[in-house]
Formats: C-alpha cells, sequence, structure tokens
C-alpha cells in the first residue's frame, strides 16, 4: 500500500522491522514495559500460575510504587513488600516510595523515555510519553504475557489529527483546551484511535502542558496520544536522553481517521461536570457552586507548572473555612523544585496540604478523599462516581488555576481575576 504514514504507524513499523499501516495485526516488541503498585502482585502470580520463572528481557521492565507511595494499611505494607521481593527476584527495575513519583512523568523528565519510543504500559494513562513522540500503549490484563514473551498482539490504530491554531489567552492553560477538544467531539471519533497533534499552535506549548494534552483522550477511548517531537522538544529531552532517539515525524500525505482543528486562542477555562470528563462547560456557566474539597495533582496536571499557577493564586491568600485543599508534586524532583520556588510554603501556610509524590488523591480515593454528599473540584483525571471515595459526592474537573480560586472562595470560580491580582503572565 502506497502513502504516507502518521507517527504512531511510523514508531510501530521501525519496531516490527518493517512497513505497517493501521489496520494490520502485528507484534512489537516493547522497549519498555511499565507496571504500577498492587498489579505488579497479580501480573506476577499470575506468572507464577504458569510457571514462568524469567522475564523475557528484565532490562525492560520498570516496576513503579506511584498510586500510594505511602502506604496507609496493613495491606498496603505487605504489597509494598511483596514488590519489592518480586524486582530482586526477578532482577527488575524499580522505583520505590520516593524513589521518582508518577510512573507516567518521572520516565520523561530523567530521559528513561526518549521521542520515537514505543512502551506498553498497565495503567491508561502511559499516553503521557505521548508528549515527546514516544508512544505508550496499554494493555491492561495481558501485562502478564508481555512480561513473559515481550509483546502481545495488537492492531495498528488509526490516527486522528489535531491541529493547534492560535495562542492561549490570559487565564487558559493546557488543561481547558484538553477538555475542551474531548468535549467538542463525537466520543466515536476518538475511540481505538491515536490522536496526533501538532500545528502552529504546539510551538508555544511547553513539555509539561503538552503531557496535559496527551492524557485526556484515553478518557474517550483513545488508545493513546502523540505530539510532533518538534525541535524545542528534542533541544530539551537530547540533553537528559539515555537512549538513542528515533523521533518520527508524520508523512505530508499521512493517512487520518479524520483530521479537526483546535483553536486555542478562542479557549476560557474549562470546567467537566460530573460524570465524565467530556461532560464540560466554561467555568462561568458554574461559578458560585459550592465546594468543600480541592485538589490539584494527578498526572494530568501534577508538573511544575500546575503548582506555580496554582502557588500564583493562592500567595497571600487563604484556604476558604470548610474546604480542605491538597497538593500533590507529580515527582520527586518537581516537589524538590516547587519547595526551592517557594511553592510548598505557599500551600501550606495558604492552609493547604501537601502529600507525597505520586497519583494523590486521584489514585481511587485512597487517601484524601470525599464523603456522601460533598462536592469536588480537582485536576485529577476522572470524575466517575466514587473515583476520590463516596459514590454519593460530585466531582468536577478543572485547570489549577481554576482549583486553587475555588478553594480561596469556597465556590468554583473565575480565576482570571485571581491572576490579574497577582500579576501573572504566560512567562511566569
Amino acid at each position: 500500500m502506497t502513502g504516507g504514514q502518521t507517527i504512531a504507524e511510523k514508531i510501530l513499523s521501525r519496531i516490527c522491522g518493517r512497513r505497517v499501516v493501521a489496520g494490520e495485526i502485528v507484534m512489537p516488541e516493547a522497549e519498555l514495559v511499565t507496571v504500577h503498585d498492587w498489579y505488579t502482585v497479580n501480573a506476577f502470580r499470575t506468572l507464577e500460575e504458569y510457571g514462568v520463572t524469567r522475564l523475557h528481557d528484565p532490562a525492560r521492565v520498570l516496576l513503579v510504587t506511584d498510586h500510594e507511595p505511602l502506604a496507609v494499611s496493613p495491606q498496603a505494607f505487605a504489597r509494598q513488600q511483596a514488590v519489592r521481593g518480586i524486582a530482586q527476584r526477578f532482577g527488575v527495575q524499580h522505583r520505590d516510595s520516593g524513589r521518582g513519583g508518577l510512573g507516567h512523568v518521572f520516565p520523561i523528565e530523567e530521559g528513561i523515555v526518549v521521542p520515537g519510543m514505543f512502551v506498553l504500559a498497565y495503567d491508561p494513562h502511559v499516553t503521557n510519553y505521548g508528549a515527546i513522540g514516544a508512544l505508550g500503549v496499554a494493555v491492561l490484563t495481558e501485562i502478564p504475557e508481555v512480561l513473559a514473551c515481550g509483546s502481545v498482539w495488537l492492531q495498528v490504530p488509526e490516527t486522528l489529527r489535531v491541529d493547534l491554531t492560535g495562542r492561549m489567552p490570559f487565564g487558559v492553560f493546557a488543561r481547558d483546551a484538553a477538555q475542551k477538544l474531548i468535549a467538542s467531539h463525537d466520543a466515536a471519533l476518538f475511540e481505538d484511535a491515536v490522536v496526533e497533534f501538532g500545528g502552529p499552535g504546539l510551538a508555544a506549548l511547553s513539555l509539561d502542558a503538552r503531557q496535559t494534552l496527551c492524557n485526556t483522550p484515553v478518557e474517550l477511548g483513545a488508545v493513546s496520544s502523540v505530539v510532533e517531537p518538534d525541535a524545542r522538544c528534542l533541544q530539551e529531552v537530547r540533553a537528559r536522553a539515555q537512549r538513542p532517539m528515533h523521533a518520527a515525524l508524520p508523512d505530508i500525505d499521512a493517512r487520518y481517521r479524520a483530521r479537526v482543528a483546535l483553536d486555542l486562542s478562542a479557549l476560557a477555562p474549562q470546567v467537566a461536570l460530573p460524570p465524565t470528563p467530556d461532560n464540560v462547560v466554561d467555568v462561568t456557566e458554574v461559578a458560585g457552586k459550592p465546594i468543600q474539597h480541592a485538589f490539584v495533582g494527578s498526572c494530568a496536571s501534577g508538573m511544575i507548572e500546575d503548582l506555580r499557577v496554582a502557588a500564583a493564586v493562592l500567595r497571600g491568600r487563604q484556604v476558604a473555612p470548610g474546604v480542605r485543599f491538597i497538593v500533590t508534586p507529580a515527582t520527586q524532583n518537581v516537589a524538590a523544585q516547587a519547595a526551592a520556588e517557594g511553592l510548598i510554603e505557599t500551600f501550606l501556610r495558604a492552609g493547604g496540604m501537601v502529600t507525597a509524590p505520586g497519583c494523590g488523591v486521584c489514585a481511587g480515593g485512597r487517601i484524601g478523599g470525599v464523603a456522601p454528599g460533598e462536592s469536588s473540584i480537582g485536576t485529577g483525571t476522572r470524575n466517575e462516581p466514587g473515583r476520590l471515595g463516596a459514590h454519593e459526592a460530585v466531582l468536577h474537573i478543572a485547570g489549577p488555576a481554576t482549583v486553587a480560586a475555588s478553594a480561596v472562595t469556597g465556590v468554583i470560580t473565575d480565576p482570571r481575576p485571581f491572576l490579574r491580582d497577582a500579576g501573572w503572565s504566560m512567562a511566569a
């Protein structure tokens, strides 16, 4: 078949050693396999049941403790002990508590994942790796097969192209763009596709912002997301890359399922209403609704830029009485940088709480969750009933500025006046 290829097709072609196109069934061997927390124990129990005593390639396996970095129950203590034993027994890399943070973020900042790389994972938000032009695909319960054999069959996905234009206006951030994108199109457009971001609007987006963009489409059934690795990306990643880069760009005549545009300049702060992340409205449509719980963190919005803007809103202010405000840095490096810049002090002096780097509240409500009847606004990945604890709670998703402003007022609040008072600029 003639015609150009998408980024995903090019990455899979390199891995398979031949040209592949959407629709083909392939057996691509992962260059990295990531498994998180409790599923590590389940996966290796399955291997033991099948008599597997060694892995296909232990050097390509990364075990991460991030959903529950600070164990708070006897069951969690035992799970973490079991994971440490598994890592030692099978000779695999293990980032234990306090040794990295969120497994979707620190491999990018440490150069473990590089442009053009192919990763298979247990957790769906491995799509973050697309921010630097890598292809991360979640295979969930098939991870034991990947650990034992190095691969599992995949159908080469179609690609949905998103052309970014314009520049985000004052008080609008990548999370607002990501939520608006999935709210503006039918879910069928994203389902089983790779979302490929490019266009002139990309140049102004940092790697933190690109992670946020890549994180969100999976909520509508996307297989993965990937951003064109431009000069800005390659320059930043090259200095820390721990392996050769194979950056791939789409061909001019690449075949796409569809091609859509997102005008960044036309956006306003967004809020996702329950029960799904694509149930999105402008913040002005829901402003004034009381909240009792606010959270900044997660693999979607726990990077240093997210903490900076939240701190700008909170600096010199106090969290409203009756509101619990929780901040979770995505990684140890982010936490250290936030401390160096005085952001942690700002959160604490405002009456907030700062938790260990990792998933934080977003990890199924294991810490800092909500009770029946409470209303929450946060930067987590999902807002289905029960995500943060009680099924009877009401969960909203927004960007870090909106969450911080809402924490100060006690009601969902447009953050732009707060940012103006703080003298915020896009270069801050």
